[in-house]
C-alpha cells in the first residue's frame, strides 16, 4: 500500500466567509488537491491506515461510534480480508475551523470485475457500518451542510485514479450513531433486510432476569438446566489466555460451520482471510481488551462458545454456535446468552446489543429497536449493472425476509440444499461431543408402523427409524429411514408379520421401540404383546380397554358405564332390523364398529354416512345390508367438522401426564363424516380439563386421542377415543409437545426432550386431498394457496426430505409395477444409515 497519505480537500459550505489555514497531518499528501476550506469544516482522505491510527484511537474513546468502527476491527480487517482482495482505504478525517475532528469516514474502493465500488471499509464483516462522529457533530453541522461536503468529496475522489470508482454502495447503516441521527440517512437510502435489536441493563442480574421473564419460563430454564447438569458439570467460562482463546474460537469456528450447512447458508469462515481476521482479534494482545471469548462447559466438552465485544458501556453479540448434540435439545445457547448478560452486568455495562438480526430470542430480550439503511449510486457506466444488480438483489432480499411465509419457504429450501451439498456437516443431530452417561453406543431405533406424519416427529428429535408400512406409503422412502419393510395387510397373515418384526428387532443391539398409527397395528401390537416384547419396548393401554376403546358397539357400553358425555347410539345389524326399527332422534350418523376394508370398498372415504331424517336412512338401507356388517348408529351432534376439537396425551407408567395438547379439525374429505384434511393446534383449556378427566376415569396409560364436538350450546361431546399415535403427533411436535419423542425417551432410558407450552395456532395439512375440500367449501384457490403454503406441518412435504412425497406420487400412478418391487415383508436397509443392524 502506498505509504503516502491522500489529503483531498473538501468545501461545500455556503456560509463560508474567509479562507482558513488548514492543520497539516504529520504526513506528506498530495498538494494539487489543496483548496481553501470554509472557517468550520475540512476534510483529508487518508489511503494508510498507520498515518491516522493515533488520532483514530483517541477519537474513538469521546466519539459516537459502535464497536465495528474501532481502529483494532478494522485494522485487523484490512490486514487480513482487504489486502487479500486489493482494497484501497479511503478515510475521510473532517475537522472543525479549529482543528478537532468532526468525523471520520472509514471507507474504501473495492475492484470488482468490471467495476469498482466504494463502500465502508470492512462492510462486509460489519454488522453496522457507519462513521464515528464528534460528540458535538450534530449541533455544528447541518444535514444540508454535510450533504454538500459529501458532495464535494466525492468529487474528489474522483479525481484520483486510485480513488475513482464506479458505484457505491452502502449497507447495514444504522439510523442513529449514539444518540445522533446518521447523517448519510440524509442520502436515498432504503430499508436494509435486517433491523437492530437492543436491551437497557439493570445494575442485578437477578432482578433484570425477573423483570425479563415470566415465572413460568424462569421454571423451564431451572429444569432445561438440570438436565444439562446430568450430561456433566455446567461452567460459563472466560478465555484465560491467548492459547484459550483461540481453541475457543476454533470450536465457535467449527460449531457454527455446521449450524450454516444445515441451513445452507455459505460459510462466512471458509472466505479469504476471514478465519484468520477472527483469530487475530481472539489472540492478539492488542485487541484483547476489545474482544470477549466465552463458551459453556458441560463436563469436559464444549456445549456453546460466543465472541463478542466491549466497547464504551456497551457488550456487543458477535458471534455464537452452541453443539450439535443431544444436549442441544435443552438449550446450551440460550444458557450461554443468560450468563453473557450477567457477566455483562457485572463488568458495569448499560446494554446489551443482540446486533444485527431479527431472531426471536432478541425481539423476546429487547427493547429498543432501530432500523438499518441501505444506499446504492452509480458514478459511471461501468458501474450501471452492477450497481442495478446489487439495488435488485437488496429488494427481493427485504421483501423475502419481510414476508414471513416466503421466508418460511425460502429457508427450508436452503436447508434442503444444504443438506444435500454439504453432508458431512449438515447431519443433523446426535453426534457432539456431549453424550449422557447412560447412552447407549448405538442408540436404540424407533420402528414406526405408519406414514410421515409419525416419522417425521421421530426424525425432528434426531431419533434412528425403521418403517413398516403399506406399499407406497410415503414413510418406506424417507432419507430417515434406516431400514423399511413394505406390508399390505395387517390382518392377514399376522404370525408372518410378527416374525418380521422380530427378526428386526432381535438382530439390534438395544431392543427398539415401537410405534403404531392404525387401529389394526394398535390391536396387533395388543393382542400379541407378549411375543413383541421378547424384542421391542412399547407402551400400549390395558387389553381389554384397547378392545373396548376400537369397538364402538363396546365403546357405546363403556362410556355409559362410566357416565361419559357420548350422543345416544345403538348397535345393529342391518339384515335384522329394519330402518324405522332404530328408535334414535335424527339426524343420525351409521358408522362401522371397527375400520375395516369391506366398509371403505363400499363408502370410500366416508367413516359414517349421515342421514338427515327417516326417509334418508330408508334410501341408505339397501347399502347398508349388501355391506354384511354389524354397524353403530348414533345421534348426530349438530355443527359443522370444524367443530371437532380433539385432545392428545402421554400417560406414563407412573399414571403422570408426560405430554399433552389440544387441536381442532378445520376441513375434512368428504365435508362431512370424512377423513381430516387440514387442522391445527389449540389451547383450549375445557378440552384438556375434559380430556385428563376421562383418561384418569378410565385408567388409560400410554398415548390416546380424545375427540370432542361441540354442540350449539358450547357442550363437548365425547365421539371416540383412540389409544394408538397418530397424524396430530406431527404438528404437535412443531408446536411444542413432541409426543413421540417423550415415549422414546421414556422407554430407550433416555432424558426426556424439554417440553413448552403449546403454541397454539400450528397448522397441518395433507394438500392434495385439502384442495378438493377447500374447494367443495367454497374456499377460492387465491386464498387456499397462500395458507397451505404458510402451514407449518405438511404431510409427506419436507424441504429436506423430498422423496416420500414423489415416489408415493409414482406408487399412485404406477402401484402394481412398483407393488412387485416392493418384496412385502423383506427389510430394506439403506445404505447411508448410521445405526441399526441390517437383519
Amino acid at each position: 500500500m502506498n505509504a503516502v497519505t491522500r489529503a483531498t480537500t473538501l468545501t461545500a459550505l455556503r456560509d463560508a466567509v474567509s479562507p482558513v489555514a488548514v492543520r497539516a497531518p504529520a504526513v506528506a499528501y498530495r498538494g494539487e488537491h489543496l483548496r481553501q476550506f470554509p472557517q468550520d469544516l475540512s476534510l483529508r482522505i487518508y489511503c494508510d491506515l498507520g498515518t491516522i491510527e493515533d488520532e483514530w484511537r483517541a477519537f474513538e474513546r469521546v466519539a459516537d461510534c459502535t464497536a465495528f468502527q474501532t481502529f483494532d476491527w478494522l485494522s485487523t480487517w484490512y490486514r487480513h480480508v482487504g489486502q487479500h482482495e486489493g482494497v484501497h482505504p479511503a478515510i475521510a478525517v473532517g475537522r472543525f475551523g479549529d482543528g478537532d475532528i468532526a468525523f471520520i469516514l472509514p471507507l474504501c474502493v473495492t475492484p470488482e470485475r468490471l467495476a469498482k465500488r466504494l463502500c465502508w471499509l470492512g462492510q462486509e464483516l460489519g454488522d453496522y457500518n457507519a462513521p464515528l462522529l464528534a460528540p458535538d457533530f450534530s449541533p455544528r453541522i447541518t444535514p444540508d451542510r454535510f450533504l454538500a461536503a459529501w458532495r464535494e468529496l466525492l468529487d474528489n475522489m474522483q479525481r484520483d485514479p486510485l480513488l475513482r470508482h464506479d458505484w457505491i454502495e452502502f449497507e447495514k447503516m444504522p439510523q442513529k450513531i449514539g444518540a445522533q441521527i446518521n447523517p448519510f440517512t440524509y442520502l436515498g437510502v432504503t430499508p436494509n433486510a435486517s433491523g437492530v435489536h437492543l436491551t437497557k441493563l439493570g445494575d442485578d442480574w437477578e432482578k433484570f432476569y425477573v423483570a425479563k421473564r415470566s415465572s413460568a419460563t424462569r421454571r423451564r430454564d431451572r429444569a432445561k438446566r438440570r438436565h444439562m447438569s446430568e450430561y456433566g458439570e455446567i461452567r460459563f467460562l472466560t478465555a484465560s489466555d491467548t492459547d484459550d482463546a483461540r481453541r475457543t474460537l476454533e470450536m465457535l469456528m467449527d460449531q457454527k460451520s455446521r449450524s450454516l450447512a444445515r441451513k445452507g447458508v455459505a460459510n462466512i469462515f471458509a472466505r479469504p482471510g476471514h478465519r484468520e481476521f477472527y483469530l487475530d482479534l481472539a489472540s492478539n494482545p492488542k485487541t484483547r481488551h476489545l474482544v470477549h471469548i466465552s463458551r459453556i462447559e458441560i463436563g469436559t466438552a464444549c456445549a456453546a462458545a460466543n465472541l463478542g465485544i466491549v466497547f464504551g458501556d456497551c457488550y456487543y453479540h458477535v458471534l455464537a454456535s452452541f453443539v450439535d448434540s443431544d444436549v442441544s435439545h435443552y438449550g446450551p445457547g440460550a444458557l450461554h446468552l443468560r450468563e453473557l448478560m450477567a457477566h455483562a452486568i457485572k463488568l458495569g455495562l448499560k446494554r446489551f446489543d443482540f446486533t444485527i438480526g431479527d431472531e426471536p430470542y432478541k425481539l423476546e430480550w429487547s427493547d429498543t429497536d432501530q432500523k438499518l439503511y441501505d444506499y446504492s449510486e452509480t458514478t459511471s457506466w461501468r458501474g450501471l449493472p452492477v450497481s442495478s444488480t446489487s439495488s435488485l438483489r437488496r429488494r427481493i432480499k427485504r421483501f423475502i425476509k419481510q414476508t414471513p411465509l416466503l421466508w418460511r419457504l425460502v429457508s427450508d429450501a436452503r436447508s434442503a440444499i444444504g443438506s444435500l451439498t454439504h453432508p458431512p456437516l449438515a447431519r443433523p443431530l446426535g453426534r457432539g461431543p456431549i453424550a449422557p452417561r447412560v447412552l447407549p453406543a448405538r442408540p436404540a431405533i424407533a420402528c414406526v408402523m405408519g406414514d410421515m406424519d409419525l416419522l417425521r416427529p421421530l426424525a425432528l428429535a434426531g431419533i434412528p427409524c425403521a418403517v413398516v408400512a403399506r406399499p407406497g406409503v410415503s414413510s418406506l422412502y424417507s432419507r430417515y429411514a434406516q431400514s423399511h419393510m413394505a406390508w399390505g395387510n395387517y390382518s392377514a397373515n399376522v404370525n408372518g408379520l410378527i416374525d418380521a418384526l422380530l427378526s428386526l428387532g432381535k438382530a439390534q443391539a438395544e431392543p427398539p421401540v415401537l410405534f403404531y398409527q392404525e387401529d389394526g397395528q394398535v390391536l396387533l401390537v395388543s393382542r400379541f404383546r407378549e411375543r413383541l416384547a421378547q424384542a421391542f419396548r412399547f407402551v400400549v393401554a390395558d387389553a381389554t380397554l384397547v378392545e373396548d376403546l376400537l369397538d364402538k358397539g363396546r365403546f357405546q357400553l363403556l362410556a355409559e358405564r362410566h357416565g361419559l358425555p357420548v350422543p345416544a347410539a345403538r348397535r345393529f345389524d342391518p339384515g335384522s332390523i329394519e330402518a324405522a326399527g332404530l328408535g334414535l332422534p335424527f339426524p343420525l350418523v351409521v358408522k362401522p364398529l371397527t375400520r375395516l376394508d369391506r366398509w371403505n370398498d363400499r363408502f370410500g372415504l366416508r367413516k359414517a354416512l349421515y342421514a338427515e331424517n327417516a326417509d334418508a336412512l330408508q334410501k341408505l338401507w339397501p347399502q347398508l345390508r349388501a355391506v354384511g356388517l354389524e354397524l353403530l348408529a348414533q345421534e348426530f351432534v349438530p355443527g359443522a367438522e370444524s367443530s371437532i376439537e380433539s385432545y392428545h396425551c402421554y400417560v406414563d407408567d407412573r399414571g403422570s401426564f408426560a405430554g399433552d395438547f389440544t387441536g381442532r379439525k378445520i376441513r375434512t374429505q368428504p365435508s362431512r363424516c370424512g377423513h381430516t384434511t387440514a387442522l391445527e393446534i389449540t389451547d383450549v383449556e375445557d378440552v384438556r380439563r375434559h380430556g385428563r378427566a376421562i383418561v384418569e376415569q378410565l385408567g388409560l396409560s400410554g398415548v390416546a386421542k380424545l375427540d370432542f364436538k361441540r354442540d350449539p350450546q358450547g357442550n363437548l361431546r365425547l365421539l371416540e377415543i383412540n389409544p394408538r399415535f397418530n397424524l396430530w403427533h406431527h404438528p404437535g411436535a412443531i408446536a411444542g409437545v413432541n409426543i413421540p419423542a417423550l415415549v422414546y425417551a421414556d422407554l430407550a432410558g433416555l432424558p426426556r426432550p424439554p417440553t413448552t407450552r403449546v403454541k397454539a395456532g400450528v397448522r397441518w395439512c395433507r394438500a392434495w386431498k385439502d384442495f378438493p375440500a377447500a374447494r367443495a367449501g367454497g374456499v377460492p384457490l387465491t386464498t387456499w394457496l397462500p395458507w397451505v403454503l404458510g402451514c407449518e406441518a405438511k404431510s409427506s412435504l419436507s424441504w429436506d426430505d423430498p422423496l416420500p412425497f414423489v415416489r408415493s406420487s409414482l406408487h399412485r400412478l404406477a402401484g402394481p409395477l412398483l407393488e412387485r418391487k416392493e418384496q412385502p415383508g423383506i427389510w430394506h436397509a439403506r445404505t447411508r444409515a448410521t445405526s441399526g443392524t441390517k437383519p
